[in-house]
């Protein structure tokens, strides 16, 4: 009896890292190439010149908060701040990889890298910068929108 119980376990155990290793491999790729920095020269050019500065707002980005530690961070160790970031961009929008190749990138080619983030939460939405501008444009509508509606009761 505790033979065919050892022998069960060990099937499920290979069952459920069988299915752990096909949940690894679904996902997307990147949206933009690593080396197509060139189709964007604007946000290239502002990536490459104030990278560290890039990274930060990167930063500020996927982790929904900013302080002067991510400033400092990614200027003193751009590399290590910029792997952190690619992970995390893989990891919220389920992107294909794994941290050997997230190093490799930043580390060979952290420009270009650089500005595949800043275009891939560009595209999907998350703009860097923007994250402290949330409530203010809808606020400021919705005083528009309070203005207007009173104006029309008055009269």
């Amino acid at each position: 009896m505790n033979k065919q119980t050892n022998k069960f376990k060990r099937n499920e155990r290979i069952v459920r890292d069988r299915d752990k290793m096909d949940n690894q491999s679904i996902g997307t790729s990147w949206d933009f190439s690593l080396f197509g920095c060139c189709s964007a020269p604007f946000i290239s050019f502002l990536s490459c010149a104030f990278c560290p500065c890039q990274v930060a707002r990167q930063r500020a980005t996927t982790f929904k908060k900013f302080g002067c530690g991510d400033c400092l961070f990614s200027i003193c160790c751009f590399p290590c701040a910029s792997c952190i970031n690619r992970r995390r961009i893989r990891q919220n929008y389920d992107i294909v990889g794994n941290d050997i190749g997230d190093c490799c990138c930043t580390c060979l080619c952290g420009c270009c890298t650089v500005v595949q983030h800043a275009r891939e939460l560009d595209l999907k939405g998350d703009r860097p910068g923007g994250l402290f501008m949330e409530k203010g444009p809808k606020k400021l509508h919705d005083e528009e929108t309070a203005s207007n509606t009173t104006a029309h009761h008055d009269e």
